[in-house]
This record gives structure tokens, sequence and C-alpha cells, in this order.
């Protein structure tokens, strides 16, 4: 693009220079034709990039979807197999209820993943909205914490819930904080080292707010990848080594979530020590 405009100045002072007179006026021709060429240009480079980002972003979407979907889809499939070989070989009921089980679950996993990326579309096309209502945080969150125990007992991570005494309720789309605290949960068990303790704390902020936070002594974040780690389909490369699995985009739904509620998320991390997750809501005046 330098080069045409370069082109583009010479040939505009010669031009001028052959049909006006007045120097002066020659120079204001190839400044104005400069000046056209460099918006011009400018306009056309950000188009480039508005097309690259959405190349970038179209990649990383396909991409989630293939990985995503193909193990749960392979499990699908491979476990229809196994009971229509069972059926075939008229095998016990007990047996087939736990392969249709197996199918149970993984048809929700696909579930789960769908929703999140449709999600994930709303909040980038605005279309995310929050049905807000007062709520007792402390006791979603201690209904969470039991769906993920048995999980968690698995890996030997332990749990310890804490909250105030006389704890306000907040404001906000209790269904929709439900899957910001699922989010935070189930990252501090996939990247916590096994034997590991996981921490929660729920108490009232000097602001009228109330702060959420879990801590847990896992993998981390790398100090050059902390800015990224709410960007849409970002893995840091350490959780990708011990996670295979991920979409990368239960972050980014869940400080979106937290910031239209009226509230803000952020994080501390030390790879190879651990990482707190924290988040405020504001408490009910109503």
């Amino acid at each position: 693009m330098g080069m045409v405009i370069i082109i583009a100045m010479l040939a505009s002072y010669l031009l001028a220079s052959r049909y006006v007179e007045q120097p002066e006026i020659a120079a204001l021709v190839v400044l104005a034709v400069t000046a056209v060429l460099l918006v011009l240009g400018h306009a056309v480079i950000a188009g480039f990039n508005k097309i690259a980002e959405a190349n970038r972003t179209k990649s990383e979407f396909l991409s989630v979807i293939t990985h995503q979907l193909r193990s749960p889809l392979s499990v699908f499939k491979w476990t229809l197999d196994a009971v229509i070989r069972d059926i075939q070989k008229n095998q016990d009921e007990k047996q087939a209820l736990q392969f249709l089980t197996t199918l149970t679950q993984t048809s929700e996993n696909m579930i789960q993943l769908v929703n999140l990326l449709l999600e994930a579309t709303r909040i980038e096309a605005k279309t995310f909205a929050l049905k807000k209502r007062p709520f007792a945080l402390d006791e979603l969150t201690k209904s969470v914490v039991e769906e993920f125990r048995t999980y968690a007992g698995a890996l030997h991570l332990t749990f310890s819930l804490h909250s105030d005494h006389d704890l306000p309720q907040v404001m906000g789309d209790p269904e929709r904080t439900q899957i910001v605290i699922q989010n935070l949960i189930d990252n501090a068990i996939r990247y916590s080292k096994e034997s590991g303790a996981i921490e929660i704390a729920i108490e009232r902020d000097s602001s009228p707010m109330v702060r959420w936070t879990i801590r847990d002594k896992g993998i981390g974040i790398p100090e050059e990848q902390k800015q990224l780690i709410f960007s849409k389909f970002f893995r840091a490369t350490n959780a990708q080594n011990k996670q295979s699995h991920g979409t990368g985009i239960g972050l980014y739904i869940s400080r979106a979530i937290i910031e239209l509620s009226d509230g803000k998320m952020s994080f501390s991390s030390k790879e190879g020590e651990g990482t707190t997750f924290w988040f405020t809501l504001p408490i009910n005046n109503t």
C-alpha cells in the first residue's frame, strides 16, 4: 500500500506540474491526493483486518466443534453398537441399562456444549439477557458444590466452603449465576493437582456487594497468557497439556454474565502454585 501511495504522489505531482503553472497549487493537489489515498488505505487495511479476525474466529469455532463433539459422538456410536450387539445376543437388562445411562450422559454433554456455544453467540450479538431477581448466593453455591462432590472425591480433592453469617441476598439471574459457579468449580477440579484442596469463600465486600472466591493449588496460569484468559476459545498451554478437552468459552461466558449483573470478575494466579478466581454481585436492596 505504501508503494502505491508513493507512485500516486509522483504521478499527481508530474500531472499537476504539467497542467498547473503555480507550484503551490501543484503541491496542494499532491497533498490532497495523498490524504485521500491514506484514508482509503486505512479503510482497506481495517477491512482486511476484520476479515482476518472473522476467519480466525470462524476457524477457532470450527476447531472447537470438531474436537469437542467428535469424542462424545464416538462414545455415542460405540455405545449404540454395544447395545445392538447385546440385544442380538439377548444379554441381561442390567448391561443394557448401563449402556443407556452412558448414552444419556453423552447426550447431556453434547447438549451442554451446544448451549454454551449458543450463549457465546448471544453475547457476541448483544442479545444476551438476564432475568434478575433476589437470591441467596450461599445456598446456590452449596447445591452446586454437592453436584461436584463425587467428581472431586474421585480425584481425591477436598472442598471447603465458608460463608459469612447473615449474608444478604444478591440481585442477579440465579440460573445464569449457577453456570458461572459450575464453570469455576469445574475448572478448579480439572486443573488441580491430585489430593489437593479447593477453597470457596462467600463474604460481604466493603462495597454494597457480595464477593465469591474460589482458590485451588493447581497448575496455575502462565504469566504471558493471563491477559487472554477471558478471551473466547482461549485455553492456556499448560491447561491444554493437562486436559485435552475443553471449549475455552466458559470463562468468556462467565465474565459476561457477571458484568451484565453489575458485578466484576477477576483472578490472580502463579504458574505451578494455583489460581484464585473471584466475582462480585450487588446486594439486593429491594
